[in-house]
């Protein structure tokens, strides 16, 4: 038997899953979190595979696929979600992943990735090969190509924001007062041409700023 667990906020993607391996004798799903905190307390040691939405309400599943290898070192990650986007794709392989599934995947793609991943194998969703494929030729956006010039101090609160650090413990780290940061922080929104600190996340790991 093929213990799964998933992490998703949604409860309507969670109940897809599970009746879709419902008549599957083989893959059962032992447990299932609605966010990080959850995850990192609960998550059983006999989980074998687990399918890891990347926008969730308390973190970034990217950025979480790297800290639960180092605890869960056998653990096998599939990611769950609705971006099709190369930058996220490409970090959380390099996280660790094992594979990137969107969530329109059919029965047989999810059952065929859970195998896959269970030997040690990538597996990629077909669009997902394609998209990677066409940018290994150069079709990519030739936005992507645009890398701004973030001063020392910008990066330190870039990787901070990405961290999720408050602006209180962004200025004691640093040694900076909240206004400071918070200078900084307008300065990158602008740079980077986005809105809030999500955007600044986004762009982080589309353009390779971290």
């Amino acid at each position: 038997m093929i213990k799964i667990a998933i992490t998703d906020d949604h409860p309507i993607v969670i109940e897809g899953i599970k009746m879709m391996l419902k008549s599957n004798k083989d893959i059962v799903i032992d447990q299932s979190f609605k966010n990080l905190n959850e995850m990192f307390d609960g998550l059983n040691e006999d989980i074998r595979i687990l399918l890891l939405d990347i926008n969730l309400p308390d973190g970034n599943g990217i950025i979480a696929c790297k800290e639960l290898l180092s605890r869960f070192p056998n653990l096998k990650i599939i990611a769950l979600t609705n971006y099709e986007d190369i930058s996220f794709i490409k970090q959380i392989i390099k996280n660790g992943a094992l594979g990137y599934l969107l969530k329109n995947t059919s029965k047989n793609e999810l059952i065929e990735a859970i195998k896959t991943v269970l030997n040690g194998e990538l597996f990629l969703q077909k669009n997902i090969r394609d998209l990677l494929l066409n940018e290994s030729f150069g079709k990519a956006s030739t936005s992507s190509f645009f890398i701004p010039k973030l001063t020392i101090r910008e990066k330190e609160i870039l990787e901070l924001i990405i961290k999720e650090y408050t602006t209180e413990e962004m200025a004691t780290k640093l040694f900076l007062s909240a206004k400071t940061v918070e200078s900084h922080r307008s300065n990158l929104i602008q740079k980077l041409g986005v809105k809030n600190s999500a955007g600044l996340v986004r762009v982080a790991f589309e353009k390779g700023l971290i």
